[in-house]
């Protein structure tokens, strides 16, 4: 009798949890459908799931889905435990050298920028939260960025992309460097290739404020990889018009970023795991990097070769400092884990290094002014 008892007590108590599970998850649910791609699916989808979150919402269930990502986060680090390898901090630094696969990298294009003053009273972006993989220090003469006013404002902007792995290891990475100031213009699932979904335009100048950032680093594009609709004619991934289409986003969201003067580290697709997708990020690829070909403010920086990948041959695992493999790629196959972003960080390090060298306010009286590019 016991038993018979608890069975449907058993089944009601899980059937709670699911519901309860599905009311967190109502806000998400939303976004999933505004994020689908045009068609049936959508218009079915987009009118009942806003309908629900926008019942859910004055019952707090918005906030407490906030509560309860939060929470997850805090416990995840006790219950999954330390990671297997920990490499030793790398510091901000200005090499003589660089590296070959920095150089194939790096596509460089310069102009001198004018004098770019610094915003005062700016607070540093809240750091997130996260494990973050440090790469081994290299041999070269350490020489830290310079502090002037409130420092040197670096915007972290893009999808998840840059969300996952690549913003908590430039957090991390560059926590040390007290005259670096990152600033977060970042959101998971956006694009430019979807503004009636989330428009770049609108919400970049809202995230920044009252900043005016010196150096903006970049990673979007992977949810790019869809057809679009424009009035009532819908246009294909790939063919000519979505790309003729793709280009006028891609410059308006260029021209608003190099709006303050800044300079644009443009960080661009990996190789993915999926065949088809992976083919949909290399024509991304392709096409962003032709047309950043017309900012001379704006470097490419290929990301495949500091990850190790060779031939565009995906791997989610590398061999590293110590012999273990180093997990590259979440189970996903398309971002980046910390430990994989972190073998980014010596190509972008230098990258600062080189632009605070260009700006006299901002280079070490020690540092040699670079005209053309890498030394």
């Amino acid at each position: 009798m016991r038993r018979y008892e608890s069975l449907p007590r058993m089944f009601l108590t899980l059937l709670a949890a699911l519901l309860f599970g599905v009311l967190l998850e109502a806000e998400g649910l939303h976004t999933w459908a505004e994020r689908l791609g045009v068609g049936t699916l959508r218009e079915i989808a987009l009118p009942v799931t806003s309908t629900w979150n926008s019942w859910l919402q004055p019952a707090g269930f918005g906030r407490a889905r906030v509560v309860a990502l939060q929470t997850k986060t805090r416990l995840a680090p006790v219950m999954l435990g330390a990671m297997a390898e920990t490499p030793e901090p790398m510091s901000l630094s200005r090499v003589d050298s660089v590296p070959a696969f920095i150089a194939e990298a790096m596509h460089l294009s310069y102009l001198r920028p004018p004098l770019i003053e610094s915003v005062p009273g700016i607070a540093a972006n809240e750091a997130q939260a996260g494990y973050v993989s440090r790469l081994p220090m290299q041999a070269s003469e350490q020489v830290p960025l310079p502090v002037i006013g409130s420092g040197l404002q670096v915007v972290l902007a893009g999808d998840s992309m840059m969300a996952v792995g690549l913003a908590p290891a430039l957090t991390r990475g560059l926590a040390g460097d007290k005259g670096v100031r990152l600033v977060k213009a970042y959101r998971s699932g956006t694009g430019l290739a979807r503004p009636e979904v989330y428009d770049w335009l609108q919400q970049y100048p809202q995230m920044l404020g009252m900043v005016r950032p010196q150096l903006v680093i970049c990673a979007l594009g992977a949810n790019d990889g869809q057809n679009v609709q424009v009035g009532k004619q819908v246009l294909e991934f790939g063919s000519q018009e979505w790309d003729d289409f793709y280009r006028v986003r891609l410059n308006a969201y260029l021209d608003m970023l190099l709006k303050t003067q800044a300079r644009v580290l443009w960080v661009g697709m990996p190789v993915m795991k999926e065949r088809r997708f992976a083919q949909k990020m290399r024509h991304m690829n392709e096409l962003v990097r032709t047309e950043l070909q017309r900012y001379p403010a704006v470097t490419w920086l290929d990301p495949n070769p500091a990850l190790g990948y060779a031939d565009e041959v995906f791997a989610q695992y590398r061999p590293g400092e110590r012999g273990k493999l180093v997990k590259l790629r979440a189970d996903d196959g398309i971002h980046m884990t910390d430990e994989g972003a972190g073998y980014l960080l010596g190509p972008i390090r230098d990258w600062i290094v080189r632009m605070s060298a260009q700006v006299p306010e901002l280079a070490p009286a020690s540092t040699e002014q670079v005209a053309g590019g890498l030394l």
